[in-house]
């Protein structure tokens, strides 16, 4: 019983109940005010992640896809064939020949966009979820994820190309705004609040 009441005057003396945050904090109801508000930027990026990779800023009615996606799922066969005439299979294929002709504005927006488009999602990913283990390889794998979807839903839709080059430099652009992410945090936060604190509570335990 002493050792429970010593472990609750130790979170009240730092400062922290069971949930990590001082009830009391004034500061409290801003942090929640920007956790909305990134959680609601996150959500409006992904409508326009999904709008500009997936119907490339346009898109045809509901109907258009349900039937298109029937007619995948009836015919699995042009499923396949689309995969192995059109589609790019080779890691690194279409990376070479964009920076190759890099000066040519498609192969510019094709490389580039394909990396920026991706970026905020790795930025936003540990700001709305809090990753407390392993940050980096969840951005990783949640990256990889999202462009894998993406790119499926274009092969399965018939709207698109299934590029694992693309998966590759989506990949990357999530990587890099997570790298932006960690740099920015440590300049502007270079110590999170209560963490000293639970240091030296760890250190006496």
């Amino acid at each position: 019983m002493h050792s429970v009441e010593h472990a609750r005057n130790e979170r009240i003396h730092t400062g922290q109940d069971q949930s990590g945050s001082d009830p009391a904090d004034p500061n409290h109801p801003i942090r929640m005010a920007i956790k909305l508000g990134v959680t609601l930027l996150f959500i409006v990026y992904l409508y326009v992640l999904v709008k500009v990779i997936l119907f490339k800023f346009g898109g045809s009615s509901p109907g258009f896809y349900l039937q298109q996606l029937a007619d995948s799922a009836a015919h699995p066969g042009r499923v396949v064939q689309r995969l192995r005439l059109a589609s790019n299979l080779v890691p690194l294929h279409e990376i070479t020949g964009n920076i190759r002709n890099i000066r040519n504005p498609s192969s510019f927006i094709n490389f580039f966009g394909n990396i920026a488009a991706f970026m905020p999602l790795g930025f936003l990913l540990p700001l709305v979820f809090s990753f407390r283990s392993a940050p980096m390889l969840k951005v990783l794998v949640i990256s990889f994820g999202v462009s894998l979807t993406l790119e499926s839903l274009q092969l399965v839709l018939g709207i698109g190309t299934f590029d694992v080059d693309d998966m590759i430099m989506n990949t990357a652009g999530g990587m890099l705004g997570y790298i932006a992410f960690r740099v920015l945090r440590f300049i502007f936060l270079p110590d999170v609040p209560g963490r000293r604190a639970q240091q030296h509570v760890s250190g006496r335990q």
